[in-house]
Parts: C-alpha cells; sequence; structure tokens
C-alpha cells in the first residue's frame, strides 16, 4: 500500500514479552520535570546490554497530576519483576531523588502489581520521613537541603510488548533521518508507548546471534547495510 506517496510494505515486527513500570515525574515547570525524566531513563535502549529498557512517554498537564504540576510520564522495562523492581528502585533513587524540585507519582494506579519503591526509598530521610496525602494518595515525604522530595509509596508494573519495529529504506541518508524523525515526532504523542534508542532511532538494527563470532547475542543485519552491499548476498 501506499501513504502519502511512500510505498509501505505490510509485514511482521519482532516482539517479546516484557515487564514494565510506568512512573509519572512532576517538577517545578516542564524544563525540571524533562530533567529528572532523562536522567532516570538515561542507558535504556535495549535489554541486550543496558540494564533496562526506558524511556519518556507523554506529557502530563498539571491538571492531569496529583500535586498540579506539570510532568513526564516514563516507562521502565524489563525482563524479570526482580530486575525491574531493582532497577525502579535505583533509577528513582539516583536519578529522581536527586534532581530539583522532582517528585515521582504511580504512573499506573489501576495496576494490580505494585512494588513498595516510595516505602523503601523513604529511608533516606533517616527517621525525618512522614507520611502525607497528595491528591488523595498516599506518599512519603523525605525532607532533603532543597526541601522535601514527595514520591508515592508504591508504584505500579504490569505485561507488556516491546521490540516493535519498523525499516526505513531510503535514497539518501538526509531523506532516511527526515522520515525517521517525522515517525518518531508523531509516536511522541501516543500514550503508552516509548521510543528508548536515541532520538527515537535505531541505527545498527541488528539480528540474533552473529554467523561469525558466536560468543555475540547479536549482531550487524549485514543484508541491510549499504557500505556492504556488494560483499553481502
Amino acid at each position: 500500500m501506499k501513504v502519502n506517496g511512500v510505498e509501505v510494505e505490510e509485514t511482521f515486527a519482532e516482539a517479546f514479552d516484557i515487564k514494565i513500570a510506568r512512573v509519572l515525574i512532576t517538577g517545578y515547570d516542564y524544563y525540571w520535570a524533562w530533567v529528572a525524566a532523562n536522567e532516570a531513563t538515561g542507558f535504556g535502549t535495549s535489554v541486550i546490554m543496558c540494564p533496562a529498557e526506558a524511556g519518556i512517554e507523554i506529557k502530563a498537564k498539571p491538571s492531569e497530576t496529583p500535586d498540579g504540576r506539570p510532568g513526564y510520564y516514563i516507562q521502565i522495562c524489563h525482563m524479570s519483576k526482580k530486575g525491574l523492581e531493582e532497577q525502579l528502585l535505583a533509577r528513582l533513587g539516583q536519578c529522581v531523588l536527586t534532581a530539583p524540585t522532582a517528585a515521582a507519582f504511580n504512573g499506573l494506579p489501576d495496576a494490580e502489581n505494585k512494588f513498595d519503591t516510595g516505602f523503601k526509598l523513604r529511608f533516606f530521610g533517616d527517621g525525618y520521613e512522614r507520611e502525607i496525602e497528595v491528591g488523595g494518595r498516599k506518599c512519603w515525604a523525605v525532607p532533603m537541603m532543597e526541601g522535601d522530595f514527595i514520591i508515592e509509596n508504591e508504584i505500579g508494573y504490569t505485561n507488556g510488548i516491546a521490540g516493535g519495529n519498523f525499516f526505513i529504506l531510503a535514497e539518501t541518508q538526509p531523506s532516511a533521518l527526515a522520515a525517521a524523525k517525522a515517525a518518531v515526532d508523531v509516536i511522541s504523542d501516543i500514550e503508552g508507548v516509548i521510543t528508548p534508542f536515541p532520538g527515537g532511532i535505531v541505527a545498527s538494527g541488528s539480528k540474533v546471534g552473529a554467523n561469525k563470532y558466536k560468543f555475540l547475542r547479536a549482531s550487524t543485519n549485514e543484508k541491510f547495510a549499504p557500505s556492504i552491499r556488494e560483499k553481502v548476498e
């Protein structure tokens, strides 16, 4: 089929099961909320080598957040429940608790499964932390040098799907970049979806395993590498 004059082949994309925690991060304004969200989702492109897959999902208006401040939803993803809990605790503790004006809330309030991440992070308060309610949610206020860090007692997680993709075949690098960026811009407005690779784009699409180096979990997808097209059948 053709979409806006571009040929689109209706085929399939790989996908696999993954566990996803969703967190709402708010801040003094969108910039400071983004700073915390960006830090919390770093080094999260692929579970092949990263400790988790993670990304910023979508903006949240002040009218939609428990504390009435602007924010961003993020997703942290892992293959195992144990690994997800560890990554959630580490990323919120090291990247959000440390971020100026940041607060963290459960992004899946209706989820059946939850981690007691906020309860655990409250111990940073060394006995001075206190239980509070924000927007009808049980939270902890952890006193710090800038003021109180607010985090909800529990963070929800659920089962999800990872690995969806599509290939962009272009005649030039600029046209490929333009097409990919346009796609990422549209995806960024879709609730429930993240594009965790740099700029949302994967420059190094891989295949499972390797032909020559058998110790690799993944290697270059040589059939789509233009610089060696004359060497590959």
